[in-house]
């Protein structure tokens, strides 16, 4: 199952949102307020309980200024990569969007598929606002 987020304009460079990404503490402010619970974050890793899961991400791989690849973790229920892309629009200005390409069954696949549309989908939009 792939979800793609929307594209999201940022008033910031390419190089100063990759910055922000890369340190996953930061990923808790993205997330939407009250939706989640049992936040632990460090620069390589984070995890949250949402829509009673529990989530570990940890950055797998990057390219500078343009992509950061995170992986879950073995004890995640749910197998996914999540790619973050930043594209450069202007001198101050880019453009992010995220790619989830999860590995679930059919009958997991109908119940998270719209629910994490809608979180990608809020994180896109919420760092449009973040300061950095």
């Amino acid at each position: 199952m792939n979800i793609e987020s929307t594209k999201t304009a940022v008033s910031n460079s390419q190089k100063a949102v990759y910055d922000f990404l890369m340190d996953l503490n930061n990923v808790e402010s993205l997330l939407p307020e009250g939706k989640f619970t049992e936040w632990k974050g460090s620069y390589d890793e984070c995890s949250f309980k949402m829509m009673g899961f529990n989530l570990t991400l940890k950055k797998d791989s990057s390219v500078p200024h343009n992509e950061i690849k995170l992986i879950s973790k073995e004890d995640s229920p749910i197998d996914f990569d999540l790619n973050i892309y930043i594209d450069q629009t202007g001198e101050n200005s880019s453009e992010a969007y995220l790619i989830c390409e999860a590995r679930v069954n059919t009958f997991l696949k109908m119940m998270i598929e719209k629910p994490l549309t809608t979180l990608f989908n809020h994180m896109s939009e919420k760092l449009s606002r973040v300061s950095l």
